[in-house]
Order: structure tokens, then sequence, then C-alpha cells
């Protein structure tokens, strides 16, 4: 028998919106029992979501901002009867809380040039006008509430000759500098600090620079790095080979600079023949290398790749950057080569790699909330859903003000949209299942194939009505491939696709707090703790924690927040094996769990790879590794 704390949950209520529809929309009703709003969730929702007034006081509850959200994007439907099913529809299944978009769709729609997208990629050209041009559209995006994604590696190294000026180029890391001051004085759709990913490919004279670009724990605080990696260079490491860095196509002849050692670039060789790893200039400054033979490259421009390797791995482990890309692995799944190009970078968060000015709006559904005692899933009302969000993206992509023409321009011919997951790890903790466990493993493979195949199979309904992407013709032979072999779209269905990727994984982080459920497909952080972060301080409990200690918690009233917090924190011992935390599971563990979920998924997911206290360099260049075996597209640790 369960002892009460507090007050006993309310019990499950209809919920419904009593505030006033815009003119021309159905007032939206609620068919589905919907648990109440959390008190930590509703401090979630007014702190960031809701309009303010003059003194930043919320003018919204969640009802209101379903109908301006939903309000807003309908209006890409031009057929009054489907924009009232559609807003009806939708406006269910957002009150309900099974569905949040991203967090640049819940601040800005509603608003006059309201930007609804989250991710962005951009070019960096190699001028410093295009640098400087570069700067400014991504502080315009990030004022709007979006991240921005690009590599630099296309910028000539730090030494170059300058042909126009005479002058010697300041490399990429100098420009990235640049960049970081800028995003540090705009705030991202003031709601958030602005967010970039930088990358560079492994094959760049300035690689070393690169690597150990944030050592120092205050540079580059505005970025995330990633080295893309190669096909031939992971080959030289494997092979334990030397290996040729190149720019613009042609052999790098200048020496390598290595900046912990603030010289030209050589390995140190141990006598049984391998060489030592330095993660940062202090590491080589009290390296003893008495016994070791300094071994220079063959030639100028060349490097030892399982050194480059190691050195990223010891960065990793010491900092937790840089993140790896397989960008080739990225670009074999690349549906668009044949008219679009290759692609070079992702966004900040690293579940989105698009091709250059292009931008891909999220949303994500709480598995949790289609967990069904009888069944295991509700698997209709899931297929429903999946349908619907997916208009629902393809709708904002019609009904945003895109940030810049050229933005505009490649959305409106690719138009990529990302509907993703989150409360993976609670859909698990509701069938007893350990997070991590191949019975995990199982069910990713089966959710995510699940809402993969029936996004696509709206998004081809949806582009026999409203046309297809404009790109699909030049690339059906690829489209042919991908949908029909490996999604498993039927043969007699013909290819109508309105958008070039519909599914992604996204971190979820704050959205998944307005949806009280697990974030993404991470584990549970702990199951009873005190956040603080920008929204200020809060205490959080486990509601399946709690019950499994036989305790009842009611989520709307603090007192019994707090009690029960106390009492899963005291008594965490005795929670059944599946309540495992992200702290107790391996990073291997954790790798699979991203590889199950990357093979049913379009573009990339959002994945940190926890790694224990006692985890070695060994085990993380076995857990990077790992990663390139199971075909994944980036890890990070």
């Amino acid at each position: 028998m369960s002892a009460a704390i507090g007050k006993q949950t309310p019990a499950a209520a209809e919920v419904s919106s009593n505030t006033t529809t815009p003119a021309g929309s159905p007032t939206p009703s609620v068919r589905r029992k919907t648990q109440p709003l959390g008190l930590n969730a509703k401090r979630v929702i007014s702190k960031r979501y809701s309009l303010k007034d003059a003194k930043g006081r919320a003018l919204e509850e969640w009802p209101d901002i379903v109908r301006r959200v939903v309000g807003h994007v309908s209006a890409a439907e031009k057929d009054p009867q489907k924009r009232d099913q559609f807003f009806a529809a939708m406006s269910e299944v957002m009150l309900a809380r099974e569905f949040v978009p991203n967090t640049p769709c819940l601040v800005n729609a509603g608003k006059t040039n309201g930007q609804l997208a989250a991710c962005f990629v951009l070019d960096v050209p190699d001028s410093i006008t295009g640098i400087m041009d570069h700067a400014k559209a991504a502080a315009t995006i990030h004022q709007t509430g979006g991240g921005t994604g690009m590599t630099y590696e296309f910028l000539r190294p730090h030494g170059a000759l300058v042909g126009s000026t005479r002058g010697v180029a300041s490399g990429p890391v100098s420009f990235m500098n640049i960049v970081n001051q800028v995003t540090d004085v705009v705030k991202q759709g003031g709601v958030r600090r602005g967010a970039n990913m930088g990358m560079m490919r492994v094959t760049h004279p300035d690689v070393l620079r690169f690597i150990h670009a944030k050592n120092d724990q205050h540079s580059l605080t505005n970025f995330n790095i990633s080295v893309n990696v190669t096909d031939k260079f992971l080959k030289a490491v494997d092979d334990s080979e030397w290996f040729q860095l190149e720019f613009d196509g042609e052999p790098w002849t200048d020496s390598i600079y290595d900046p912990l050692r603030d010289d030209d670039y050589v390995v140190y060789r141990r006598a049984d023949g391998t060489t030592v790893t330095f993660s940062d200039k202090l590491a080589f400054q009290t390296a003893d290398l008495t016994n070791c033979t300094i071994e220079e490259p063959p030639r100028p421009g060349m490097v030892y790749a399982p050194d480059i390797w190691n050195r990223i791995i010891a960065s990793a482990h010491k900092y937790a950057e840089p993140g790896i890309a397989f960008i080739d692995e990225v670009n074999r799944h690349n549906h668009m080569m044949k008219s679009m190009g290759p692609i070079y970078s992702c966004n900040p968060c690293g579940e989105q790699f698009l091709h250059f000015s292009n931008s891909c709006n999220l949303g994500s559904i709480d598995l949790a909330k289609f967990y069904d005692p009888a069944n295991r899933v509700d698997w209709d009302r899931l297929r429903e859903v999946t349908h619907l969000c997916t208009r629902f993206l393809d709708n904002v992509i019609d009904t945003c003000a895109w940030p810049l023409p050229e933005i505009n321009d490649v959305v409106t011919r690719t138009r990529p949209v990302g509907l993703g997951i989150m409360g993976f790890a609670d859909l698990c903790g509701n069938m007893n299942v350990t997070y991590g466990s191949a019975a995990s493993i199982d069910l990713m493979e089966e959710m995510m194939g699940f809402i993969r195949r029936e996004s696509w199979k709206a998004s081809i309904k949806i582009g026999a009505e409203k046309g297809t992407f404009p790109e699909f013709e030049p690339n059906r032979e690829a489209y042919e491939d991908f949908l029909y072999n490996r999604v498993g779209i039927p043969r007699d269905v013909p290819l109508t696709p309105r958008n070039y990727e519909v599914t992604t994984i996204a971190p979820t982080g704050t959205i998944s707090l307005v949806a009280e459920t697990s974030s993404g497909i991470e584990p549970n952080f702990s199951w009873a703790y005190v956040r603080r972060d920008t929204l200020g301080t809060r205490t959080y409990v486990h509601t399946l924690a709690a019950q499994a200690l036989g305790i009842e918690v009611d989520q709307t009233e603090q007192d019994s927040i707090d009690k029960a917090s106390e009492y899963v924190c005291e008594h965490e011992s005795e929670l059944p094996p599946q309540f495992i935390s992200a702290m107790n599971i391996s990073a291997e563990q954790h790798v699979h769990v991203l590889a199950a979920a990357q093979r049913n998924v379009d573009n990339s997911v959002s994945k940190t790879c926890n790694g224990a206290v006692h985890d070695t360099i060994e085990s993380v260049d076995n857990l990077y590794r790992l990663g390139r075996q199971l075909g994944c597209k980036a890890v990070s640790y």
C-alpha cells in the first residue's frame, strides 16, 4: 500500500483552453485524459516561453501558447476547412504535450517576422568580407533564437600568403574568435545565449591549432568544436601511417605548427615503437621524454595519423572536446549529392548535418505518453500524431520568416523537417526495461523505425497534395533506393516526398521540461535532484522512482515534491535494478543506444556518451572506434 506524501496526485483531468481563440480558428478541445502541468513545467513555460509585458511578467499559460503557435503555423493551410481541422487536431496534441516544437517556434510564433527554426548551417568564405558577413549572419540567426554550425576548413592556414595584400593569414582559429565575441553579446531570441558548432576537416594544416583551441578553458566558450575525420585518415590511423595534410585540394608543403611545442610538428617515439600522446601544453611540458626519439615527418606538411587521433582522444578525455564527425559516413547518406554536393557541417548539437545556408525546424514526440499497459504502445495514436506533426513541421517552413534570403532559397528548395523523440528513458521505465540493455536497443529500433516510416508516409502524402520539394527530381534515383529499400515504403506507392529529410533526434533540453519527460534519447540524469540554471532553482523528483519506492508525489504541489525528493535520495539504493541513471551507464552502452537511433534516423542524433569517473584515454579511444564501427555519424564524449 502506498504512503502518500503531501496531497494525493490529482486525478487525470481533461485539459482544454478557456481563453479567446484568434478569429477564424475553432477553440481547441481535448479528448485525451491529460495530467495537469506540474509546478516546474509551469515555471519553465512562464519564464522561457510566455510572451511578457513591459515589466517582464508572463502573459500566457500553456493553452495560450498552444493557441498562438498552432494558429500561426495553421496559416500555411490555404483551404479554410483543412486549416480548421489542422488547428483543432494539432492543438489537442500540443495541449497534451505529446509533441513540443523547438524553442524558436514556441517563442516567436505569432510575432511579426517570427523565425521558427532552431538549426542553421552557414558557409565561411575565405575572404575578410566573407568572414565578416558570416559573423553578421550568425549574429542575426542567434538573435532570432537559432544556433549556427560552420566549418572553417576553407579558410587558409595560419601564415599562408594573402594575395590581395601580400600579407599572411592569421588562420581559422583567429576568425573563430571573432564569431565567438559576436556571439557573446547576442542572446538567442532574448531567451538563451548564442551557440555555434565549429568544425574543421582533419586534412587542414591548422588541425592541431583547432584540436587544442579550447584547452585553456576560456577560449571559444560559445563554440562546440568537432573534427571531421575522413575514411582516408582513419585508414592511416589503422595502418599507423604518416598522413599528408592539404589545402584547397593541394598538398601542404610547409611545416605543420604544433601549439603544444610552439614549434614544428614532430612525434616522440618510445623504444617499443609507440608514440607519446599529449592532451595539452602542460602534458607536453611535464612529460618525461628522456628515452624517446624525436621523429620528424617524412616531408613537410605531413602528420602521424595515430598521433593526431590520439590527440583528439586525449583532449576529449580531459576536456570533453573536440567531438568527432565521420564526415564520409555523413555523405554516404546524403541523398542530394547529385544536385547539392557534399555536406560539410552540422548545427551546434550535432543532430542536423546540412548543406550551406540550410536550416531545419525541429519538434519532438514524447514517447512516454504513448505507453499502453495492455499493449505496450498505443501504435494507432502514435501513427496519427506522427503524421500530424510531420505536417506541422512542414507548415512551419511556409510560415517562418527566414532571417536571410539565401537561407530562404535553400530551405524552400529542400524543405527539411526534423521530427524526433523525447521520453525514451521514461518509456523504458514504464516497460521495466533497463536503459542500455539489449532490450532497450531493440525498443529504440522498434520505436524510431516506426516513427521514421510513418513520417515518410506522411511526407509522401503531403507531397502528393502540395508538391514535392524542388530538389527531388534531380535526386530521384537516390531517393528511390533510400525510401523503397531502406525505409520500407511499398514499391507500389508513387514517390512524392514533400521534404528532403523528416527525422532527427535533438537534445530537447528545455522542451522536455515542458513535457515533463526524459530528454531526447538520454537516460534520466538522476531520480531526484536540484537544478540550478538561468531559469532559477527547482527541485525535481521522478514520479516513477517515487512510486517504485511506494510513495505518491503530487507534481503540482511544492511540499509534496520536496518531501518525495528527499525520500527518493535517502532510499535510492532500494530502487529496482531497471532504475539506472546516467552516471551508472557505461560509455559503450551509450554508443549502442546512439547507433540504434542513428540506424533509424534520416539525419543525425544528438547524444552525449557519458564516461565514468575511472574512464581512461584507452576507453575513450575504444568508445570513438565503436561509434565508427556501428555507423554513427558523430560521437561526443
